[in-house]
């Protein structure tokens, strides 16, 4: 199985220079991952909300997150946040990444003057609706099943989680008919055919391309939920309730396609995921976005270009004020 990340780079002719970036004057939706899953999260949004225009930002250079330690994809997550703020005028984000939902996203909700959208609340609803028996399994990264995130909010379930390590390379690398990849899900998902699971969530993703082979192991009696629906009608409310959605009229715009890594490769593979125009992929430079992330430590750029106090400090300040208040 041949890993596209192994790939050469991209010509610096194929490589957009941090500084000619300019600020875009729409407002957009921007969505980032750590590399190709999103592009599902990405069309479930496109799908229902087709006049809003949107980024996707797909860390592939250093895909995937969930071998990393909580503190990288942390720090990624801010560096892809306080870079897409600083170039777009951004008035929703969504994490389309299950490791930097469950790692990241309070903090970054937290920094943010805009509504940021995970994936965890969207396919806890989701998966509680549809049991019958309440064993409900969950798979996913190493780093998303060791952060209890999913055990912790479905406490009320029996859940059997199981991490699925060399899931994500299958996919990536176009390999989902390989046979080998069902042996090892065979091997994997052995403790939820035990308990007895009639739900299976897919906290990655990734995995709903793997939605057959996951039949194949675990029979069609198991109902598979992903995220990617749910999450976009939970961002379709958010606009509706802001006043910010889209016009329904309005004509369907190509999305902006940006990555870390090899755009060559970012084109191939992401065609075998999207169901879209994927010709224009721009590329962006790691060390471009850690500028950002360490400019913004304190304070990021609200879409008109005024500076805006870290969220976080600002509500420890309301909190002090408050108790100082009522010590009063």
């Amino acid at each position: 199985m041949t890993d596209v990340r192994d790939r050469p780079e991209v010509s610096q002719a194929q490589t957009e220079n941090q500084d000619e970036l300019l600020l875009e004057t729409r407002e957009v939706i921007a969505v980032f991952d750590s590399g190709f899953g999103g592009l599902n999260i990405l069309g479930a949004l496109r799908d229902l909300l087709p006049g809003e225009h949107f980024v996707y930002l797909g860390d592939s250079q250093r895909s995937p997150y969930g071998d990393r330690e909580p503190t990288e994809v942390l720090r990624f997550s801010l560096e892809i946040f306080s870079y897409l703020r600083s170039h777009y005028r951004v008035k929703l984000v969504v994490v389309a990444c299950n490791t930097a939902s469950a790692i990241a996203l309070e903090t970054l909700k937290a920094m943010s003057d805009v509504p940021v959208v995970g994936v965890i609340d969207a396919a806890v609803r989701a998966i509680g609706q549809a049991t019958q028996n309440s064993r409900v399994g969950v798979v996913g990264t190493t780093a998303t099943i060791a952060s209890g995130v999913y055990q912790r909010r479905l406490a009320h379930e029996s859940v059997t989680a199981i991490a699925c390590p060399g899931l994500v390379d299958y996919v990536e690398a176009g390999a989902i008919d390989d046979p080998a990849l069902v042996d090892l899900m065979g091997t994997l998902l052995r403790p939820l055919k035990r308990a007895g699971v009639d739900t299976l969530l897919l906290a990655c993703t990734h995995y709903p391309y793997l939605g057959a082979q996951f039949r194949a192991v675990l029979g069609d009696g198991v109902m598979l939920i992903s995220s990617g629906e749910e999450m976009a009608f939970e961002v379709r409310e958010l606009l509706t309730q802001s006043g910010q959605a889209a016009s329904r009229r309005a004509v369907a715009e190509p999305v902006t396609f940006l990555c870390t890594g090899s755009v060559i490769d970012f084109q191939e593979v992401g065609r075998r995921l999207f169901d879209g125009a994927l010709d224009s992929v721009t590329h962006v430079k790691v060390d471009s976005m850690r500028e950002h992330a360490e400019i913004a430590s304190t304070r990021v750029l609200d879409s008109n270009g005024q500076e805006y106090a870290d969220r976080g400090r600002r509500r420890s300040e309301d909190e002090r004020k408050c108790t100082s208040g009522q010590a009063s």
